[in-house]
């Protein structure tokens, strides 16, 4: 399972919703009061594989750090005796020893203890039914707000009518070119008298890619249409000034198939993270999930437990696919140029925030050296110039 920290982010807004009291004055951004909750992230899938739980604590809004939960057994049974144990492989990450698969027919229970003593469980949950993605595809389109750009669509149908209710997330992947790459490296040898010479920049520092994760809660339902049919849900927009796409670009899509009640446990995250300020004047109540303290009933948790079918698809474009004539976006760094004088060159140098980019002709423009920000002529700066192993050319 692909996890990050979105979910815990929001649920942390959620506490601080439930946690502050009615303000309309003016106030800091700082905690008055705090409730230390657990907070819980686990959805087993039906691929074969080492399913992931993810277990932290809330923070105070002004620390603004995960805390991850260390130490704690992590266990999931199911209904035909099963069990299935993890282990912490990072900080709060729980990842099974086994690699192992939701199947249909059966219930699935989550348990956890803490390294202080106490106890969670789940609901029993089973597993949804399973529908796959039909087509993931990229259009030029204008959205809502006028823009102009790509938008990634899904469709999927389930045939049998059991699947209405549909989670999705996204990993987006983009080639990307360091754009004042130069051939060349300068490198200080003396300041007095200024003396440099010139190396190969390695060519790995041209061409990187970089991954991004989804940061949005995506959730759809059809059980209100005529048929189970996801048609055109719109799953990613990219400005046609978004550099992610000046290359070449690729994104991985995942479909969960969910329940009713987990549907309407995202949509209310959903809402709670769409709002205008978290410090409106209504404020809402604690969302409950599925898992409670075996320890204390009254002690609120934060999270859920989830068993969900999935189905993944990708695609790759390249920009020139849609904007065969337009100019390519902007970078996304400012590249300004400069060619600093010889005073006070080698301490620019030294500081290690600037490349060399080409000679100055101009010598009454500056020195002998032009030079830009680092992350314009070093890719690796901003990304990883390994190719993935799924990249397609």
């Amino acid at each position: 399972m692909k996890t990050n920290n979105k979910t815990y982010h929001i649920l942390l807004g959620v506490l601080i919703l439930f946690c502050i009291t009615n303000c309309t004055e003016e106030f800091k951004l700082q905690t008055e009061t705090f409730e230390d909750i657990i907070v819980i992230e686990a959805n087993i899938t039906d691929e074969l594989k080492h399913q992931v739980v993810k277990l932290s604590k809330t923070f105070r809004f002004e620390d603004d750090n995960l805390s991850g939960e260390k130490d704690a057994e992590v266990k999931i049974n199911d209904s035909e005796g099963s069990e299935y144990l993890f282990q912490e492989t990072d900080l709060g990450v729980y990842t099974s020893v086994l690699p192992f698969q939701a199947l249909s027919d059966r219930g699935y229970t989550l348990s956890i203890q803490t390294n202080d003593g106490k106890s969670y469980i789940s609901d029993s949950v089973e597993l949804t039914p399973k529908t796959s993605i039909d087509k993931l595809y990229a259009e030029r389109i204008i959205n809502e707000k006028g823009k102009e750009g790509i938008g990634i669509f899904v469709d999927s149908f389930d045939a049998t009518g059991n699947a209405s209710f549909y989670r999705y997330e996204f990993e987006e992947t983009f080639r990307f070119v360091a754009p004042e790459f130069n051939d060349f490296d300068l490198i200080l040898l003396s300041d007095n008298p200024l003396t440099v010479d010139f190396v190969r920049r390695p060519l790995e520092k041209r061409v990187c890619y970089k991954t991004n994760p989804a940061l949005d809660i995506l959730i759809t339902k059809t059980e209100d249409f005529d048929e189970n049919r996801v048609s055109k849900f719109l799953v990613r927009f990219i400005g046609i000034d978004d550099y992610t796409i000046s290359d070449r670009y690729s994104i991985l899509v995942h479909q969960f198939v969910q329940s009713r009640e987990t549907y309407e446990f995202y949509q209310t995250l959903k809402e709670f993270s769409n709002s205008i300020t978290l410090f409106s004047q209504t404020q809402p109540g604690f969302i409950v999930g599925n898992i409670k303290s075996l320890s204390n009933e009254k002690e609120n948790v934060l999270g859920l437990f989830q068993v969900s079918s999935i189905s993944s698809k990708r695609i790759f474009f390249n920009y020139r696919d849609f904007f065969p004539k337009e100019d390519l976006p902007p970078y996304f760094e400012d590249c300004n140029i400069g060619a600093p004088r010889i005073n006070g060159f080698s301490s620019i140098i030294r500081s290690g925030l600037f490349l060399f980019t080409g000679l100055n002709d101009d010598p009454e423009q500056g020195g002998p050296y032009k030079l830009v920000e680092k992350e314009c002529g070093d890719c690796t700066e901003i990304g990883n110039s390994e190719i993935p192993e799924f990249w397609e050319n």
